[in-house]
């Protein structure tokens, strides 16, 4: 979670000390209590997060697909298999212990997994204004084994937030957006890649960045910074137009008529440098959702 651009006050906190002034400064103290629990926020969407030992587990929210809508939705693991796992859950085990124990799923790409989940999820919430917080007990969940610090969180998402912005606008006004293929996409479809396509199958006018994500079982981010790529390439064409602040991706011209280039130019369907550079390097980036 991170302040982003409503400052994420809320009301709420655990019974003694003053009043964190945000959720980041709750998850702070709860860190340093070493608690274990929940802190469910109320917005729309809000969501739960689960802490273990002062560290963040699992973000579970209607703005993202969380763990069990990737599983199941990618193919990876069944109803019949996820069921399997809430039984462990009900006698006393851990679901995420259960999923690999079955064999449904390998240790190293759960823990990936939920690892994407808990960026995605505190990005989703951070693009609305919380109304309040409530502490609450440990509840069932597909945890990432080892957590994640809090500041961590927040800075992955501080930097998400950013880059949306640079590249587009406002990130909550892209979250509402609607769009569908354009007449360029059809020409250009055996150029792209699967991931691409992919989007441009279930775009149908009526969906927003959220609709998709939840559809092909990917991260909301993920979801937003290939449709800022896909507009750029003149993949898509937005329901409503675009926003009037939107940063203006045309080439700009110097005396003479010579063009002034900002950054390299990538081939269709291929995303800039500095993108493929972070996902080597960040556990958290989209990519890690995707099927």
């Amino acid at each position: 979670m991170t302040d982003g651009p409503d400052g994420l006050d809320a009301h709420g906190s655990p019974q003694d000390g003053a009043l964190p002034r945000n959720v980041p400064a709750l998850l702070l103290r709860l860190q340093q209590e070493g608690f274990s629990g929940t802190v469910t926020v109320s917005a729309s969407p809000g969501g739960t997060i689960h802490l273990r030992d002062g560290l963040i587990g699992a973000i579970e929210t209607p703005g993202t697909p969380s763990v069990e809508s990737v599983l199941l939705k990618s193919g990876r693991v069944d109803d019949k298999g996820w069921a399997a796992g809430l039984t462990a859950v009900r006698h006393g085990g851990e679901h995420a212990a259960a999923l690999v124990g079955q064999g449904l799923t390998g240790a190293a790409e759960l823990e990936i997994l939920c690892v994407a989940t808990v960026f995605e999820g505190a990005f989703a919430m951070s693009l609305v204004r919380p109304e309040g917080w409530e502490v609450g007990a440990v509840a069932p969940a597909v945890l990432a084994p080892r957590g994640i610090e809090p500041r961590t969180v927040a800075e992955e998402t501080t930097r998400r937030l950013a880059l949306v912005s640079r590249q587009w606008g406002s990130p909550a006004d892209l979250a509402r957006a609607k769009m569908r293929p354009s007449a360029r996409a059809d020409r250009v479809a055996g150029q792209l890649t699967s991931r691409y396509q992919a989007l441009l199958a279930v775009a149908n006018g009526r969906r927003s960045p959220r609709d998709l994500a939840f559809t092909l079982g990917r991260g909301l981010f993920g979801v937003m910074v290939d449709l800022i790529r896909m507009n750029d390439l003149q993949l898509v064409q937005w329901e409503n137009g675009l926003p009037a602040d939107r940063p203006s991706t045309a080439p700009r011209l110097l005396p003479g008529g010579r063009r002034v280039t900002t950054e390299a130019r990538t081939p269709p369907g291929e995303l800039p440098r500095r993108t493929a550079v972070a996902r080597r390097s960040d556990p958290g980036h989209p990519d890690g959702l995707d099927s």
